[in-house]
């Protein structure tokens, strides 16, 4: 029955660190590689479109300074072109031939009803193309069933701004990317647009040019780092970790219900990586010869449980009790504060506080010592202890008591307090006594208030406060 016990123990089903790591470290490589991906994709295409921003502002803002704006808009209102018109044309011809740009060309839509198109103005266009059209679209020719109406409103909504405006563009002759700007003469009327296109397709094919030769890296970097990584694991944590599961195993099959302790063997697994495992590793070897040890020593001192069983007990009330006044201690308070504060939680907690300090202890010390200081102490003690013979009285400083008013004390507080004080007051004004026994103390009282107090230490420092006034109203009386 042990035995198959032990087998289950140490059969049970578990998934191997190894294994564990490689996947985790895959999953992340594979999450860095996607994340840091698309980061690259979006930051490039975003850098690169605003580079190409740039670049047909430029365009648009060297061909508007060759444009005599009120003359073209003549020209636009009237339909006849003018020499400066010409020249504008052969101007935006030049730069054709000078700029990698796909179109440059000056347009207005055209919207009357159903009847709808695109006006041209000036459609630039190379040497070769002027060859291969030498006409070329004239000034006023309206293009219709190339532009859907949807269309038409768009350019017209870009025509009506005060600003420059890019967007995608994909017709007849491409899909490209359009800078539009509005040309306004003086009469503030928006008589056309000028307009600069760059294919669509160059952009996307330089975004993912960058991003594929960006991805490779990165994929290239992330499995070396996989690959390394794993090396090292393997080499400095999982292989020794799994010779010290192997010898830990070993250890504990052979311990399991083992009373001979000179059977309680570890073969050390040798591990030497200079890190974490294998002080894990020394510090096993040394647990099992301590272990070895401790059983034997457990075994030899089997008769004398019972004796240390009383000496563990005597010790616990001690380390509970003060020394002097045999009335429990600052440390047996801040146990009873834990289970007092778990009553208020509960909503069960009844009782007062009863905060005392003795006066005059220093003048004791000084002019009669300490022996009789510790007299003065007790004797003032054995009162507390007598008046409140049914609540605990803790010692929590030198000249500093408190009484836990609980059940009967509870009820008679007020009687009790009183009974006290009057204790006190009798012991001070007796001139028989000697000065030492001569008790005098600073008294306040507080009680737990559900709607005030929060915990234990709350209605003690009301306590506090009010045996600190009793003691001020105490000298101002002598005064």
């Amino acid at each position: 029955m042990d035995l198959q016990k032990d087998d289950q123990f140490i059969s049970k089903s578990k998934r191997p660190l190894k294994r564990s790591i490689f996947l985790f470290i895959l999953a992340f490589i594979t999450l860095l590689c996607l994340v840091l991906s698309i980061l690259t994709y979006r930051s490039f295409n975003y850098s690169l479109y605003e580079s190409y921003n740039k670049r047909m502002l430029d365009v648009l803002e060297y061909v508007y300074s060759h444009i005599d704006i009120e003359n073209l808009s003549e020209c636009v209102e009237t339909g006849i072109e003018s020499d400066k018109y010409t020249e504008l044309v052969s101007f935006m011809d030049s730069i054709m031939e000078d700029f990698d740009i796909h179109y440059l060309y000056i347009i207005k839509p055209y919207l009357n009803g159903d009847d709808y198109g695109m006006m041209n103005v000036i459609s630039a266009d190379t040497a070769e193309g002027r060859k291969t059209d030498p006409d070329g679209y004239y000034l006023g020719f309206i293009l219709k069933d190339v532009y859907e109406l949807e269309e038409l409103e768009r350019y017209q909504h870009y025509l009506d701004l005060n600003k420059i405006s890019y967007f995608k563009n994909f017709s007849t002759w491409g899909y490209d990317y359009t800078a539009m700007m509005p040309l306004i003469n003086s009469k503030g009327e928006h008589f056309a647009a000028l307009c600069v296109d760059i294919e669509v397709e160059d952009v996307e094919r330089a975004i993912q040019t960058y991003t594929a030769a960006n991805i490779v890296l990165i994929a290239f970097l992330g499995a070396m780092f996989f690959v390394l990584f794993l090396l090292w694991m393997n080499r400095n944590i999982t292989e020794p970790i799994r010779k010290l599961e192997k010898s830990v195993v070993s250890f504990a099959q052979r311990s399991h219900y083992q009373l001979d302790p000179t059977l309680l063997i570890y073969e050390d697994p040798g591990i030497h990586t200079k890190n974490e495992v294998e002080s894990l590793s020394d510090a096993v070897n040394q647990m099992s010869q301590d272990m070895r040890t401790y059983v034997k020593n457990v075994i030899d001192a089997e008769g004398k449980v019972e004796d240390m069983k009383s000496q563990v007990s005597h010790m616990d009330i001690l380390a509970y009790q003060d020394a002097l006044t045999h009335v429990k201690n600052k440390a047996w308070y801040d146990k009873t504060e834990i289970r007092v504060n778990e009553d208020i939680s509960k909503g069960i907690a009844r009782f007062g506080i009863i905060m005392i300090d003795l006066n005059n202890l220093k003048k004791i010390n000084d002019n009669y010592g300490h022996e009789h200081g510790n007299d003065y102490i007790f004797g003032a003690c054995h009162q507390i202890c007598i008046t409140y013979d049914h609540s605990p009285v803790f010692r929590i400083g030198g000249d500093e008591f408190v009484v836990l008013l609980e059940n009967r004390d509870y009820e008679n507080r007020e009687k009790l307090l009183e009974e006290l004080k009057v204790a006190f007051k009798l012991f001070m004004e007796d001139n028989s006594r000697q000065p030492w026994e001569r008790y005098s103390a600073a008294i306040g009282m507080a009680i737990y208030d559900k709607n005030a107090d929060s915990s234990m230490n709350d209605v003690f420092k009301r306590a506090d406060k009010l045996m600190y006034e009793d003691k001020l109203q105490s000298k101002a009386a002598r005064v």
